[in-house]
């Protein structure tokens, strides 16, 4: 992303400081080095996927059991929750070994693969009547619960697709890689017709009110036309970030993003930050899910946090500099400097960071800047450190502020 720079060019500044953590977020028992790919909620139990320990289960965050008796992997993409004839609970699991069934909430699984010939599935949906599941280069259709499934064609043989949405009467297909990224049926899934214009690779859809919205790795996507038009969503999500989960739930969307978790309500036009009050301000989150209690965020690397629905309205935390805070320059060969513009910033405010961390993509930090308090004349050279994306985090007036930088070769 290329940014003019205006005004004056002022280094960082240092203090050594410690964020705490808002006492509203709470961090559960799971272990950190779970990678978690997927949240559920299903009556008093959280059902959390994960890419390296298969499912688990809590009913109060400390206390968890495993949950994947019967699925013959631990890499698990995603598990959804389907009420079907009306009556009966059925949970589904997409995973690199194919599709699992359980009917006995979570206690036990059963393979469901009968004519799924590409079992490293990247989603699976069900409203419900029609059961479907995507793959790389292939997509199937069921009509009995996953008990036997039917290839049917969506996009070309090199495209993933990755996830379904039901809306209305259309049932919507997004996918990746060259082509159309967005596919429609109009008879439940067994013809599909590229659909949409001015949106990239999809990699989920979710909707809040009549606004549709789809994730395409750093960027997001809306349409007020139930799909038919896209464009950029609204302000608030920092540029550059992956955004990884959607979920709706009442009058809000909540987003998962590696720079921290957002939402929007559906009167704005405006994402706001949620997760501050979590150690560097709630980085790298992988899923995200929402009750009438709980907001409940998973991590790449850091668990799994929570907190009670108050948190909306009692712990949004934005940084007022946030708009005025850059790197320059950006790529840079080794040497950079935090740029701060607007009338917030001068020689004499004081006001400069407490504290700077670049950190790898993984979210392991790897340098701060050793500064003395008063001494504006310091840049930050990251030549030793090999080419690629980085995170940079910068603590002012106890927020933390996120910035990619890329270290060119």
């Amino acid at each position: 992303m290329s940014m003019k720079i205006k005004g004056l060019l002022i280094s960082v500044c240092i203090f050594i400081t410690v964020n705490s953590v808002h006492a509203q977020w709470q961090q559960s028992t799971l272990p950190t080095d779970y990678i978690v790919t997927d949240i559920m909620q299903s009556n008093s139990y959280v059902f959390v996927a994960t890419s390296n320990h298969g499912i688990l289960k809590t009913q109060n965050f400390t206390d968890w059991s495993p949950s994947g008796s019967g699925i013959s992997t631990d890499n698990v993409y995603e598990i959804i929750s389907v009420i079907e004839q009306g009556a009966y609970i059925t949970f589904y699991a997409a995973t690199d070994a194919g599709a699992f069934r359980s009917t006995m909430l979570g206690y036990s699984w059963t393979p469901i693969n009968n004519g799924i010939t590409t079992l490293n599935l990247s989603a699976i949906f069900s409203d419900g009547t029609y059961l479907f599941a995507g793959a790389a280069g292939a997509a199937y259709r069921s009509e009995d619960y996953g008990q036997t499934w039917v290839p049917i064609t969506i996009g070309t043989s090199n495209q993933v697709v990755t996830c379904f949405f039901r809306n209305g009467n259309d049932l919507l297909a997004g996918l990746m890689n060259s082509g159309n990224y967005l596919y429609r049926s109009t008879d439940n899934g067994l013809t599909w017709q590229p659909y949409g214009t001015g949106l990239y690779e999809i990699q989920q859809i979710a909707k809040l009110g009549d606004e549709l919205f789809a994730i395409s790795a750093t960027v997001m996507y809306h349409s007020l036309d139930n799909g038919a038009t896209w464009t950029l969503a609204g302000p608030g999500l920092v540029p550059g970030m992956y955004i990884t989960d959607l979920f709706p739930y009442e009058d809000y969307l909540y987003v998962a993003t590696m720079d921290g978790g957002y939402i929007q309500h559906t009167d704005s036009t405006n994402f706001r930050l949620l997760t501050n009050g979590m150690p560097m301000g709630g980085s790298m989150l992988s899923a995200v899910a929402a009750n009438q209690d709980q907001i409940i965020f998973g991590t790449i690397n850091n668990g799994l946090w929570y907190a009670d629905q108050g948190i909306i309205t009692g712990g949004i935390e934005t940084s007022k500099y946030s708009d005025e805070i850059s790197l320059y320059p950006n790529p840079t060969a080794g040497e950079f400097s935090v740029y701060m513009q607007g009338s917030s910033f001068s020689q004499s405010s004081g006001k400069n960071p407490d504290q700077v961390i670049v950190a790898d993509l993984a979210g392991v930090s790897i340098k701060t800047i050793n500064a003395k308090p008063g001494v504006c004349s310091n840049q930050f050279n990251i030549s030793d450190l090999p080419a690629g994306i980085y995170f940079v985090r910068i603590l002012i007036e106890g927020k933390w502020i996120i910035r990619k930088l890329v270290k060119k070769p």
